[in-house]
């Protein structure tokens, strides 16, 4: 049996479903949130690991929009407690090693994004760095600063997208 791909989803990811972000995702040609919503359905169905590390979580758990939803909604308080404690999550640390690893990230990558958009910063240098150390197959993001389209040390850095053999469901009755 064929290994599951591996995906580290960016906290842009997490945000858009949790806002349910409209603009539409380039690849897919649906709004953002729908995109984010097959992930992470195909992540929980088991038809992909997610990788996270510290740095998501406090992203997701820290955006001021994201703390305004989960007070008001029950569906996503339940999603954001479930997301950082999946028992299939592989979590990476953030430690001295992953830093120079970030440093060396940016400097070979940072200047490979789409025209009009602002290079990677340090954050999501360790973001790729992070994924890179999981041995991720796809690192997934809507943040036009990073490399879309290419692949770095056999990572592809990606849009979120079903990257997985999506199985056929009968309907019965």
């Amino acid at each position: 049996m064929p290994s599951l791909p591996r995906i580290y989803p960016d906290a842009n990811v997490y945000l858009d479903l949790i806002t349910r972000n409209e603009d539409i995702n380039k690849s897919t040609g649906e709004e953002r949130w729908r995109s984010a919503v097959g992930l992470f359905d195909g992540i929980f169905a088991r038809e992909a690991e997610m990788v996270a590390s510290p740095l998501i979580e406090a992203e997701v758990l820290c955006n001021g929009n994201a703390r305004l939803r989960r007070e008001r909604s029950i569906k996503v308080r339940e999603r954001l407690q479930t997301w950082f404690i999946a028992p299939g999550t592989i979590w990476v640390d953030i430690d001295r090693y992953l830093v120079r690893e970030a440093v060396r990230l940016r400097d070979a990558h940072g200047s490979q994004h789409e025209k009009g958009s602002k290079p990677f910063g340090a954050t999501d240098a360790l973001h790729l760095a992070a994924a890179l150390r999981a041995k991720c197959d796809y690192f997934m993001t809507c943040d036009e600063g990073f490399p879309l389209g290419r692949i770095i040390d056999g990572m592809k850095i990606i849009r979120p997208d079903i990257v997985w053999q999506e199985k056929l469901r009968l309907e019965t009755e």
